[in-house]
């Protein structure tokens, strides 16, 4: 069994400490410091950024060959093919990639990460399939709600299917689109939708998401994807409900930048107060990732705040003295957290 140093230090209080307490025999406790090992933080760290480079490189690597380059449209053209028969070669790949995918699984449970980057394979052809399907089947006016919600739709099912957060994070940001398409198509090409402009039917749609994550924790076969999805749903309601404190519900952006920022006051203090009220209830409640997050927009609305209505009458250098100490509080907290935890 391997466990990382701070992890190996817990354990190996918890066996002195029980050695100290005569709760087990001498020769229990050299047992059981023998049963683990300590991970090499340096291997893992090296692997971690060669799997980032190798996702970064792919990517370009997409961006290059189908987006600027546009050889699908190349080789579509030359050949003769249609757009639905590139759909299906696509489908046939993305299948492919998923049996390979599940089958490598099946051998290798330990390396979660490079199973993760390996899906982004099957995220691209999804999508390339998606987009080619769409496009030869539906005729309409540049509704793109259509090809979000079945990438959404194939993407957790591909992810239920591996057991991939990834998939279901690619999955949640498609369902986003789609809501965000869909409204727009419904409100008839304007810009609210029963009232709702763009971040405030954002921040519902955050919320929804946010509060889907205690139902998919009972239900067994999407349980591992509850912490993703409550983590990537918060980052949405608090990204939406900030935009919210900027703009208001205002759907009119020429007409919104001759306003005043104080004019929007009631929506900042919204915001600010729900803040509060979640980092309370984070810290009352010991919700690490609810604090985590809310700290980082509580303090990202104080400089908001400040950029709309002190910019013009605070010296630079007292603004940047001030946003050190933060961070230097935020760090200093931090710590104290770390300590009390590894305690």
């Amino acid at each position: 069994m391997e466990f990382d140093k701070k992890e190996a230090e817990i354990v190996n209080r918890a066996i002195q400490g029980w050695e100290d307490e005569s709760r087990i025999s001498k020769e229990l406790a050299a047992e059981l410091r023998g049963s683990y090992s300590v991970r090499n933080a340096n291997v893992d760290a090296i692997a971690i950024y060669a799997l980032i480079s190798a996702v970064s490189c792919g990517l370009l690597a997409f961006g290059a060959l189908v987006l600027d380059e546009k050889w699908i449209e190349l080789l579509r053209k030359r050949w003769g093919f249609s757009e639905n028969i590139v759909g299906i070669l696509f489908t046939a790949v993305a299948g492919l990639f998923v049996y390979l995918a599940k089958r490598r699984l099946s051998k290798t449970k330990g390396a979660k990460i490079s199973h993760e980057v390996y899906n982004i394979a099957i995220i691209l052809t999804v999508a390339i399939a998606i987009t080619y399907w769409t496009r030869g089947l539906l005729d309409g006016p540049g509704n793109y709600a259509l090809p979000l919600l079945f990438a959404a739709l194939a993407y957790g099912g591909i992810a239920i299917f591996l057991r991939s957060t990834l998939l279901w994070v690619a999955a949640v940001i498609a369902l986003a689109g789609w809501w965000g398409a869909q409204t727009h198509y419904w409100s008839g090409g304007g810009f609210r939708f029963m009232g709702m402009n763009y971040p405030l039917r954002m921040t519902v749609f955050g919320l929804a998401v946010w509060a889907s994550s205690l139902i998919i924790g009972k239900i067994p076969s999407m349980a591992f994807m509850r912490d993703v999805t409550y983590t990537v749903g918060l980052i949405l309601f608090l990204i939406a409900g900030w935009t919210l404190s900027i703009f208001g519900n205002y759907a009119d952006y020429e007409a919104w930048k001759l306003l005043k920022q104080s004019d929007f006051w009631f929506w900042a203090l919204g915001f600010t107060l729900i803040l509060a009220g979640m980092l309370y209830y984070a810290f009352q409640y010991k919700q690490e990732t609810l604090r985590d997050l809310c700290l980082v927009f509580f303090l990202l609305n104080i400089y908001t705040r400040y950029f709309e209505y002190f910019w013009d009458r605070t010296n630079a250098g007292i603004f940047f003295a001030l946003l050190a100490l933060s961070f230097w509080f935020v760090a200093k907290k931090a710590e104290q957290w770390r300590g009390k935890t590894a305690g």
